[in-house]
């Protein structure tokens, strides 16, 4: 047999058989030199990975042999996978490729058109639904040659009734492959054409003749034939009696006396050459006579039971390894075991309490605490996402009235701590979590001062159940109304109810205002709204009727302010850029949201930004009356999937996990001229989330939206600076200064330094 590495080894240095993995560089997969001085984050490869033993090992059974194994990627039902088999002899590939498309749970299984005994070598590759591919995996298919035992040939002769001359030859030829069997008499001294060619049982390896004993010699030779890789024969000599004689034959077997060493044969037993039948024999000495012992061959010495077995002859799970050898006795039925008889379900390679069948993660470092993949969990429970628990939430005030021409909030208390009306309020949010989900309790109140603008915050009372557990929705057949990218595959979040809950306890809301308009893009001035107008405070929150929300951004949650700062400097784009963001809220179906830094394909930290650009009247748009149906999603254009996700490792899912993304900017390289009049950067909608790639429980969503100020109402304080990033990174931001007076960049400049905008109502 050829050793794989070998095999593996001369494969390396022939051509044209080996797959070729694609080696794909984006600009986006090469780190900025301030990218280089973040906190070391280990490369992650994102291409889909195989799963294969080293060699697989085939008993022959007369059947094709199947190739089986898994693939890990983030859209398993998607990936193909190719495998080319390849002579370990000639080196060539024999027949076309094969290829399948893995299961919901990652398994696929391949049939060959191998069924004869050899060796083979085989190339496999994985490759998903955006055309990554996994590293060439090399196995080894062995299909093993049967043993097959010499045969073993008994008869019995029926002497001729009176009258007749017609005798009968019957007997057995025992032997592993029956149907491969012949046997003949060969009548001493007599032509050829005389000999007799008997009847054979192909299934019982039965056969029967009849010999004319006044044209046959009743001296001659019982000659059985069988093999289907390996022929072997057996020759019995005879002389049939005509009748028995007593003197030459006293037990009538058609053994002679003089050669029959068991003369006492019971009627009608057939007999070996020796004259001795079955019950008379002990073939392999072990004190069970043949006729009865089930194991043939028992080595010497070996105990056996009343079966005439032994241990060494015994494989009470039928999983080829013998009970002495076997290390793991009841393997399940139909799985594939090593040489110690152990199949991957009863192994533990890494010591981590999940077998390897199942064992997503070898080699789990000793003392890791794995989940039911065999991966190590990370430290860290989801409860802990969550701020303002166990009473710590901080004192912050509704800066409504302060410097601004809204009403003042009275709903809280005077000062921190304090009592009477006033602007001041604590968070609070109480968790508890069980063996499948998160239950919330909050008040609704942020961990940060906030304007709710036209419609002053107050005490709420939310409750909200998040899975801990997401399970992917694959059923489709949606509805595409609000989210028409999806086109079905998933469910649409609302479109101005609740879709989710910042880590503070706050309710996130979907992209559209009241009367229907984005209430984020009519805050930057895309659209004119004669409706209702629209004015989202520090970090794009406002207040309704249901209490404070957010419709944007959202990342101030974790903002530290500099000294000096107040909420009111904040802005997305002081985010620390070099570290991961961490989880800033919970989608209804359990899967987190995270700040806007997150890594990408290669490890590193990059500004995810969202796939949709809006469309314009002159490009069919409704012109802002209609929010979700101003956006179109362009594939490709940002980091981010219809949802406004993305499936990818994370501090907290170092395995990887589906997790949608804040966005403030749009991936399209497109300008929108704002009603100012201005060119401005495109924004990142839908900020938070367009629809469910998880299975989301709908009640969560709670109210609907409601609220805001006097149609026609105006404002003049700037509430919310912003500067849209225009670049990846910060030196790209610094090598551009030395344009900014150029006359092109003016205006550019001026919008990003201080975007300001109208007064609008609250949702």
């Amino acid at each position: 047999m050829i050793v794989l590495s070998a095999v593996l080894a001369l494969l390396m240095v022939s051509s044209g058989f080996l797959l070729m993995v694609n080696e794909t560089t984006s600009d986006e997969e090469t780190a900025t030199d301030e990218q280089a001085q973040q906190d070391p984050i280990t490369p992650v490869n994102s291409s889909p990975s195989i799963l294969n033993a080293a060699e697989f090992i085939h008993q022959w059974d007369g059947e094709n042999a199947s190739i089986d194994g898994f693939v890990l990627d983030e859209e398993l039902s998607t990936t193909t996978v190719t495998m080319v088999i390849i002579d370990a002899n000639t080196l060539e590939q024999t027949g076309e490729p094969h290829s399948t498309t893995s299961s919901s749970d990652g398994s696929w299984s391949i049939m060959t058109e191998r069924s004869q005994p050899g060796t083979w070598v085989l190339q496999i590759q994985a490759t998903d639904a955006e055309g990554l591919t996994s590293n060439v995996s090399i196995s080894q298919l062995t299909i093993v040659t049967p043993e097959e035992n010499d045969v073993l040939l008994s008869f019995l002769w029926i002497q001729p009734e009176e009258g007749s001359s017609i005798g009968t030859l019957q007997g057995l030829m025992l032997h592993k492959f029956p149907s491969t069997c012949s046997v003949e008499y060969h009548p001493q001294g007599q032509s050829p054409a005389r000999l007799i060619d008997g009847d054979e049982n192909t299934t019982t390896g039965e056969y029967s003749m009849s010999v004319n004993t006044s044209y046959h010699n009743t001296e001659g030779d019982i000659i059985a034939s069988c093999g289907l890789f390996t022929e072997s024969s057996s020759t019995i000599k005879v002389n049939l009696p005509v009748p028995p004689e007593p003197e030459t034959d006293i037990d009538s077997d058609g053994v002679l006396d003089e050669a029959d060493q068991c003369d006492s044969t019971p009627e009608g037993e057939p007999v070996y050459a020796t004259g001795c039948s079955e019950s008379e024999t002990d073939t392999d000495m072990d004190g069970v006579m043949d006729d009865v012992d089930q194991c043939a061959n028992t080595p010497t010495s070996e105990s056996v039971d009343a079966n005439g077995c032994s241990e060494s002859q015994k494989d009470d799970d039928s999983d080829m390894v013998n009970n002495v050898l076997d290390l793991c006795p009841n393997t399940p039925s139909g799985e594939v075991v090593d040489v110690d008889g152990c199949a991957d379900s009863q192994k533990d390679g890494d010591a981590d309490g999940v077998n390897d069948a199942l064992d997503q993660c070898p080699n789990t470092p000793l003392g890791d605490v794995v989940g039911a993949d065999g991966c190590t969990l990370p430290d860290w429970s989801a409860e802990d996402s969550w701020y303002c628990q166990d009473d710590n939430g901080p004192w912050v005030r509704d800066d409504n009235g302060q410097g601004n021409n809204y009403n003042a909030n009275t709903n809280g208390v005077n000062a921190p701590n304090g009592s009477g009306s006033g602007p001041w309020f604590k968070c609070d949010v109480i968790v508890f979590v069980s063996s499948t989900e998160m239950n919330v309790n909050s008040n609704g109140i942020p961990n940060h001062n906030w304007v709710s603008a036209f419609g002053p915050g107050d005490v709420q009372s939310h409750t909200w159940s998040i899975p801990l557990n997401p399970t992917n929705d694959t059923t489709g057949g949606h509805t595409s109304t609000n989210c028409p990218a999806a086109n079905g595959q998933w469910e649409c979040a609302a479109d101005r109810g609740q879709v989710a809950v910042a880590a503070n306890g706050v309710p996130i809301f979907g992209p559209e205002e009241g009367p229907g308009g984005d209430a984020v893009a009519l805050d930057f001035f895309y659209f004119t709204e004669d409706r209702q107008p629209i004015d989202l405070g520090y970090c794009g929150a406002h207040a309704g009727p249901t209490g404070v929300h957010y419709h944007w951004d959202a990342m101030c949650q974790y903002w530290e302010p500099e000294t000096g700062e107040t909420m009111q400097d904040y802005d997305w784009s002081l985010i620390d850029s070099t570290k991961h963001s961490p989880i800033i809220g919970w989608s209804f179906d359990g899967y987190p949201i995270y700040g806007m830094y997150t890594w990408d394909d290669s490890g590193a930290v990059k500004g995810m930004k969202s796939s949709y650009a809006v469309e314009r009247t002159s490009e069919g748009g409704d012109q802002g009356y209609n929010g979700i149906d101003d956006w179109n999603y362009v594939s490709g254009s940002g980091d981010l999937d219809q949802c406004n996700g993305r499936y990818g490792p994370t501090p907290e899912y170092p395995q990887g996990t589906y997790y949608y993304v804040s966005t403030p900017l749009s991936g399209s390289s497109s300008t929108v001229v704002d009603t100012n009049g201005d060119t401005v950067p495109m924004i990142g909608f839908p900020y938070f989330l367009l629809c469910y790639h998880g299975i989301a429980d709908d009640s969560n969503a709670g109210g609907g939206q409601g609220g805001g100020g006097p149609p026609g109402g105006n404002a003049a304080q700037t509430l919310y600076s912003h500067m849209p990033e225009l670049f990846d990174s910060v030196e790209d931001r610094v090598d551009i200064q030395g344009l900014l007076w150029n006359t092109t960049w003016i205006l550019l400049v001026v919008i990003g330094a201080a975007f300001v905008r109208g007064q609008r109502s609250n949702d």
